[in-house]
């Protein structure tokens, strides 16, 4: 099948990351992908990995330009960018439609297309640019509900489908590779190391686990190491970080690192920490948890489809660094816990969250709203 993905731009977000990784399914499955999205040299540069990425497994990239300027400026650019998107999809004549961009379904509808749009974020809000689509995939029951509510759509035309990572995550880097990385980084080896992976933001929640590290005994501090990994070297989230680390006297036991692949990092976490107090289905997650690292996450959308409490992970009261901290003290303080719930973390990730389920699951969607 030709199968179109619609996405409003390509950066540094889940939305892209899941794009990227169900085309590499699709196209492993013998489909031809292609992904219309705003133009890049609106993202500026630190994107252009993602791009080269797409071309490298050979994703066809067709652009329209993001309108930008004052209103009239924008409106004319709007009106061009909508006619070129159709222009592209009547010559592609693409068997699938799928609108990883919400707000961009308005295109199939104008044109009377059969689409699919995927919900990835549960506050979206009415508006006139968001169509309801012929079958729509929610990637949690949180979103599938909000869909129904928001937007009026029938349960009966919903399907979930959760998102999957590579199994790159599965295989863990010898010891040898895992030393090289704690010596660049400069992360202590005979420490029980908590991990961070994501934006250095409020939204984040990296706060609550600063705030938690700071609850911990003395004793278990010195345990314990905590690594914060994402923001940009010198951003204004990375230094709002960085000063709530040191004003809450974790300085010693925690290190801040800009963002890069964390795929070895998860290899040296004991312990996974999303704190977050907005999600929607984190992929970083599903990445701690193929690792084997024990995850530990609050109790925002998507949580329970990916943890069960005491079983495969735990979960903690959204901004709630007391209950957070308690948690950490155990897991800390207990190897036998924290690595039975990593191995059972990991099962679940394999059975449930890997790539080829995801695209398996999305083609059965794909066969409700096939064009032609």
């Amino acid at each position: 099948m030709k199968i179109l993905f619609l996405l409003s731009r390509i950066d540094r977000t889940g939305v892209t990351t899941h794009t990227l990784d169900l085309a590499g399914g699709l196209i492993k499955e013998g489909h031809q992908v292609f992904l219309i999205a705003g133009n890049k040299v609106h993202q500026g540069k630190s994107h252009e990995e993602f791009y080269n990425k797409f071309l490298d497994m050979g994703v066809v990239i067709k652009e329209f330009n993001t309108p930008s300027g004052n209103a009239g400026k924008k409106l004319f650019g709007t009106i061009a960018s909508i006619i070129k998107m159709i222009r592209i999809i009547k010559g592609l004549r693409p068997n699938i439609i799928h609108c990883q961009s919400p707000y961009l379904s308005f295109v199939p509808w104008l044109m009377g297309k059969k689409f699919t749009v995927t919900i990835h974020n549960t506050k979206l809000k009415k508006d006139i640019k968001f169509k309801n689509p012929t079958h729509l995939i929610a990637i949690s029951n949180e979103s599938r509900e909000m869909a129904q509510h928001v937007f009026g759509i029938n349960g009966k035309t919903i399907s979930i489908v959760h998102h999957g990572v590579s199994d790159r995550y599965a295989l863990p880097l010898s010891i040898g590779e895992q030393q090289t990385y704690r010596a660049q980084s400069k992360i202590p080896s005979e420490k029980v190391i908590v991990g961070f992976v994501g934006r250095t933001t409020w939204k984040k929640g990296c706060d609550v686990l600063v705030e938690a590290m700071a609850k911990l005994d003395d004793a278990t501090k010195d345990k314990m190491h905590g690594i914060f990994l994402g923001g940009i070297h010198g951003s204004d989230e990375f230094n709002w970080l960085q000063k709530l680390i040191d004003d809450s006297g974790i300085g010693p036991y925690a290190t801040m690192l800009p963002f890069q692949d964390p795929k070895p990092f998860y290899d040296i976490f004991d312990i996974f920490v999303l704190p977050s107090r907005m999600e929607s289905f984190p992929l970083v997650t599903i990445e701690a948890m193929m690792a084997e690292c024990c995850p530990v996450r609050s109790n925002t959308e998507g949580c329970y489809e990916q943890i069960t409490h005491g079983s495969t992970g735990m979960l903690f009261q959204n901004e709630d660094a007391e209950q957070l901290a308690q948690i950490l003290g155990e897991l800390i303080n207990d190897r036998a816990l924290r690595e039975r719930l990593g191995k059972n973390a990991k099962a679940k990730a394999l059975n449930e969250f890997t790539i080829p389920i995801m695209t398996k699951n999305t083609l059965a969607v794909y066969e409700k709203v096939r064009i032609h």
